[in-house]
């Protein structure tokens, strides 16, 4: 695949809207392309800040208004150093607005993801064989959650473990993708059908989806398109 052929799909890549075939020709290309690898991370950047300031639109007569050349409104212009004083002001208020919109579920869920790398607590049941790992959550937390084998798709099982989330008991699965780590939690709640979320905590890409009564977070400091194909085959098994 060229960079032709490749950035024009980088938006529905980043919306998870390609199949898994053509998923993962992007990762491919992504992987071995820097260009389009930088294109990629800034829409993925700039995605993950407009859902967290929740813009909101104004008017189509509002926008015509402030699209009237300046020669119609009397000539009035904006003052270079006013211009320069609101840039200013976007530098300073944006990124405090974006740290006190993050979810703070989101924000206790990454942080154990880091806790677990540091700390000696990564995996509880250590073993690449679903068959060990599903039931050694029986009896530990209210539901036996689905363990995939994605050994095939070169995403390797490690193991899984306990953790605490909202004050709730919840499973980790964990995943290896090379020297990647995956924490996968899955906890009751959220409704059906919310379609995978991307968004960039502390320094970490978090994907988030819903379905049938459940919400899945999967942790991991992965490109996006490898993170969204987890995703995608985690919801496919």
């Amino acid at each position: 695949m060229s960079c032709l052929e490749a950035q024009p799909l980088l938006g529905a890549c980043l919306d998870g809207e390609l199949d898994l075939r053509a998923s993962l020709d992007m990762e491919e290309h992504i992987e071995g392309c820097p260009a389009c690898a930088a294109a990629y991370q800034r829409l993925e950047l700039l995605r993950a800040e407009i859902a967290a300031v929740n813009l909101d639109f104004t008017t189509d007569a509002v926008m015509r208004r402030l699209c009237v050349p300046r020669e119609r409104r009397g000539g009035w212009r904006v003052p270079a150093f006013f211009a320069a004083a609101a840039v200013l002001v976007l530098a300073l208020f944006l990124p405090a607005r974006l740290e006190r919109r993050s979810d703070p579920v989101d924000r206790e869920v990454v942080d154990s993801h880091l806790r677990s790398l540091l700390a000696d607590h990564l995996i509880d049941v250590p073993s690449s064989d679903r068959h060990t790992v599903k039931p050694w959550f029986q009896g530990r937390v209210e539901f036996a959650p689905a363990v995939p084998d994605l050994t095939a798709q070169g995403f390797v099982l490690a193991g899984g473990r306990l953790d605490v989330i909202d004050g709730r008991k919840v499973p980790v699965l964990v995943y290896r993708r090379r020297e990647h780590v995956i924490n996968l939690w899955i906890s009751p709640g959220g409704g059906d059908g919310q379609k995978p979320d991307i968004s960039a905590v502390n320094g970490y890409r978090m994907l988030r989806w819903s379905e049938e009564g459940m919400t899945y977070r999967a942790v991991s400091d992965l490109e996006a398109g490898e993170l969204r194909v987890f995703a995608n085959l985690i919801r496919g098994r």
